[in-house]
């Protein structure tokens, strides 16, 4: 049996103790060698440090981290994902992405499982929609292994019709949202085909995605020029496990934490 735990949206930049004890507590509840899967998007939004901040995760128990448009939304970022090597996945539908940046096959035990990240048509970047490069991947794979699609996107609808289009491919299908930061339940829908349509947060306790409420009306509401910077204190961690055997999902839970 294998064990794939999806984390909520890093929001900001987290401490390493954090990540260990988030990392310690999934292992607890699932397996010691499950296979944990993060979406960074706010992450490589608002970094100061995102070479050290990305290094630090997969040093700490982080196999694999997803990232939407926001892999393209400043210099540091295409600069960070150009210089290394390290397992981040970003949309396969974003300008010049293509199979080898968006698309891994990761085998774990007596497993293999693919993982696609995928942006959808909420942002500031324009994009094609997300099925067209899902309909060539599938049209392409000659094989049974499950598909594990993150969908970095707020529009529960079309994850919905995501959910539906790719039921009937013959492989378990998992699809995860993330754009609202706060988690969903998941459903399943026909035979081992699970949607959930956002995968909660990583960020700050008592926090609008970092920053203090307080702040953020300044900023947003009555518009005053501040330079907001996150809060550090206690983080509340959402994340969802979900167990494979021999390729079929057996069973899954939802979780969010105080760390």
């Amino acid at each position: 049996m294998v064990a794939i735990a999806f984390i909520g949206t890093i929001q900001h930049e987290i401490a390493k103790d954090d990540v260990r004890k988030l990392v310690d507590t999934i292992k607890a509840k699932a397996a010691s060698d499950s296979v944990i899967v993060c979406n960074a998007d706010g992450l490589f939004l608002t970094s100061s440090k995102l070479g050290e901040q990305l290094e630090m995760l997969f040093d700490n128990g982080i196999d694999l981290v997803m990232v939407g448009e926001q892999a393209l939304s400043r210099n540091c970022c295409r600069s960070v994902l150009a210089k290394s090597d390290w397992p981040v996945l970003r949309g396969l539908n974003l300008p010049g992405a293509t199979a080898k940046t968006s698309i891994k096959c990761i085998n774990h035990k007596e497993e293999a499982f693919w993982f696609i990240s995928t942006c959808g048509q909420n942002g500031k970047i324009p994009v094609d929609n997300s099925y067209i490069e899902l309909d060539e991947f599938f049209r392409n794979k000659k094989d049974d292994l499950p598909v594990i699609i993150n969908e970095s996107s707020s529009d529960f609808k079309y994850l919905q019709a995501l959910t539906w289009r790719y039921s009937k491919k013959g492989c378990s299908l998992l699809i995860f949202g993330s754009g609202t930061g706060f988690m969903t339940m998941p459903s399943l829908y026909a035979d081992n085909c699970f949607l959930q349509c956002d995968t909660g947060s990583v960020v700050t306790e008592n926090t609008i995605f970092g920053i203090e409420p307080e702040l953020w009306w300044k900023k947003n509401i009555d518009r005053r020029p501040l330079t907001l910077l996150p809060k550090w204190g206690a983080v509340k961690c959402d994340y969802t496990i979900v167990r494979f055997e021999k390729g079929k999902i057996t069973d899954y839970f939802v979780e969010s934490v105080r760390i």
